[in-house]
């Protein structure tokens, strides 16, 4: 069994490009992480590209001295944490990026079990047969109005307070990510896609399920998802950011 994965990282409309995303992929393991540095914050490029790359290194670091202890879902929450400090360390080095900070999104797995870890509205999609299995729920206004009953989740892309988040790394104080645990193997048929919300918003979640269930490969799957976004994005899009890997036998 191996994990085949493919990925975009885009500038979209805007000036330049605050995602960044990384992956360690192995016949025994992998780790993939997207982040979304906040738009409105000066030096957000710097906390996405740490964030990243301090979780894949953490990761790797780990899974060399024992591969088993790598994915357990206390080190894999110890990978953000590490990550956070890393950014917090850099904007005390640096004032003018000190408002930066990162959305991030996580899965990290050795094929039998799987964590997946989160802060923010950078999303990870888990689905079984092509068909919808988990996603995580967005740390934002958005998604507490939906928990409230005062929208369906699928106008959560439509809200006026989409982009007013909860939860964030590398801000003064640190909440620990949500951490979700999937304890049974993975099978040829599953696949995760990892995204920002330049992406989600304008790809549904119906969609996903459609275009990796015609595809045989991720890289495929993903410039069909890729051609909607385009199809849809106005002038002043969003950067965005994907990662799509399928379990393969």
């Amino acid at each position: 069994m191996k994990l085949l994965t493919s990925s975009l990282c885009k500038q979209g409309g805007r000036e330049y490009n605050q995602d960044f995303l990384d992956m360690s992929v192995a016949n025994d393991g992998a780790c993939l992480v997207v982040c979304d540095g906040l738009g409105s914050y000066f030096g957000s490029e710097v906390a996405s590209r740490l964030c990243a790359t301090k979780i894949t290194e953490a990761y790797n670091a780990t899974k060399a001295l024992d591969a088993e202890r790598a994915v357990r879902p206390e080190f894999c929450q110890s990978y953000v944490q590490s990550a956070h400090n890393l950014v917090v360390d850099e904007k005390e080095k640096n004032p003018q990026i000190r408002s930066s900070c990162t959305t991030v999104a996580c899965v990290v797995s050795d094929f039998r079990s799987t964590v997946i870890t989160h802060i923010g509205d950078t999303r990870v999609y888990f689905f079984k047969n092509n068909k919808l299995y988990y996603q995580t729920k967005d740390h934002s206004m958005s998604q507490i109005a939906v928990e409230r009953g005062q929208i369906p989740l699928r106008d959560i892309r439509s809200h006026k307070d989409q982009n007013k988040l909860t939860r964030v790394l590398g801000s003064d104080y640190y909440i620990p990510p949500d951490c979700d645990i999937y304890n049974s193997p993975l099978r040829p048929g599953d696949a995760f896609i990892l995204c920002t919300d330049g992406f989600w918003e304008y790809v549904y979640e119906e969609e996903m399920e459609a275009d990796l269930g015609s595809s045989d490969l991720p890289e495929e799957a993903l410039m069909k998802m890729e051609q909607r976004l385009l199809s849809r994005i106005t002038k002043y899009n969003d950067n965005y950011s994907a990662i799509v890997a399928m379990v393969k036998g």
